[in-house]
């Protein structure tokens, strides 16, 4: 009986379970780090996991610097370029051109040339380069150095097929998206750094919508539903990430119900010190799909409306925190009655929700004993109960 107990002894069906799990784990960016290709090792196990695994593993590819880039280019076969569905990759964005035409400018990587060969590219993650080419002295000093990093890895408006596109980036680092990539099918769009979409933008299929750490104005001047023009959107996420990054208003967040059309089934609001309790009410009230609603709040000067009474019953998780601005007058009172209605209208409620993460105050937790009580409920109706900060590691991994 021991000798069968091995990995190849288990049943294929559950061993492709597996090698689904293990790359979905290794594709999981958390600080805006950039996955390795440590999971194409798994495959020189031996040749019945390379003939399982190989399949799956082989449509991903992360290339993270320039002299991955050119191996990939080297010594990946047409037929294994073409099977790549999902690219991470390392985008250095500069370009040398004379000064003449816009559409002369040659990239410094080669990274345009792997993206071409990827045919069946359906997802692309782009990160911040890391580990950028040298730059010949002698050969800038006849041309002009740029930055023109989206152009940089595609030259000419293709990826027409592409369907998820995520940027990575540091603030700083300044994009055009959609300059020449195709906006068309984009259902999953992510935004990071300093931002500047087209004045006339048509997203008929985009449905996920993820800003974190995006700065500059941009979005300071524009509604979401001139942005993202045609989108029905399901799922929506922000995180400010950064002091100086664009801040979320009332105007952004009441348009979610239009841009959305109600549909909208997941919505998380991190680090949101500009948006009254007014307009998160409004907001909820015209989201009867929702689903998932994550908020942490830093009040000012106002918790007027208590919004937990707005959120529906299909609402299955609730993250919740409120902390108070440091120089801004703690509103014990309103933050227990949002405590109170959550116990109320959410906790007891039939069905009864999958899982709560919640974060107030020791005094609002402590009185009446409610930390303690909180558990007994959550116990006796079986749904998960995080009490304490959890604000930070969903920045991470938004």
């Amino acid at each position: 009986m021991a000798a069968d107990l091995h990995f190849l002894a288990i049943p294929v069906e559950i061993r492709l379970a597996i090698y689904d799990h293990y790359l979905t784990e290794h594709q999981r960016v958390s600080q805006t780090r950039q996955p390795s290709n440590q999971h194409l090792g798994l495959l020189h196990t031996c040749r019945q996991i390379y003939h399982e695994a190989g399949p799956l593993f082989q449509g991903y590819v992360s290339l993270r610097n320039e002299w991955q880039i050119k191996a990939f280019l080297q010594h990946a076969d047409s037929l294994l370029k073409a099977q790549v569905y999902w690219a991470d990759v390392a985008n250095d964005g500069r370009v040398l051109s004379t000064g003449g035409s816009a559409q002369a400018a040659l990239p410094l990587s080669v990274l345009y040339l792997a993206l071409r060969r990827m045919t069946s590219l359906r997802r692309l993650r782009v990160f911040q380069c890391r580990q950028g080419l040298p730059v010949d002295l002698d050969k800038v000093a006849k041309t002009r150095l740029a930055i023109r990093f989206e152009y940089a890895m595609v030259l000419s408006e293709s990826l027409k097929q592409l369907s998820a596109y995520e940027l990575f980036l540091d603030q700083e680092t300044r994009i055009y998206p959609f300059e020449t990539v195709t906006a068309d099918r984009i259902n999953r769009l992510r935004l990071s750094g300093e931002c500047h979409l087209p004045a006339s933008l048509s997203t008929p299929a985009l449905r996920h919508i993820t800003l974190h750490g995006v700065t500059g104005n941009y979005f300071d001047q524009h509604n979401l539903t001139d942005c993202f023009t045609g989108a029905a959107l399901e799922s929506f996420s922000y995180g400010l990430a950064h002091r100086l990054g664009f801040e979320i208003r009332n105007r952004h967040v009441e348009s979610l119900v239009g841009l959305s059309g109600g549909r909208l089934r997941k919505l998380v609001l991190l680090s949101c010190s500009r948006l009254t309790s007014t307009a998160i009410a409004t907001c909820l009230e015209g989201l009867p799909l929702l689903e998932h609603f994550a908020l942490s709040l830093v009040t000012v000067d106002e918790l007027r409306t208590n919004f937990v009474l707005s959120l529906h019953p299909t609402v299955a998780i609730v993250k919740l925190q409120v902390v108070n601005a440091w120089y801004a007058i703690p509103m014990e009172a309103e933050e227990q009655a949002l405590c109170d209605a959550l116990e109320s209208t959410v906790m007891k409620r039939k069905p009864p929700p999958r899982e709560i993460w919640v974060s107030f105050r020791n005094k609002v937790m402590s009185e009446n004993g409610r930390e303690k009580r909180w558990k007994a409920i959550a116990e006796i109706h079986r749904f998960k109960l995080n009490i304490g900060p959890w604000e930070d590691v969903n920045m991470k991994e938004l």
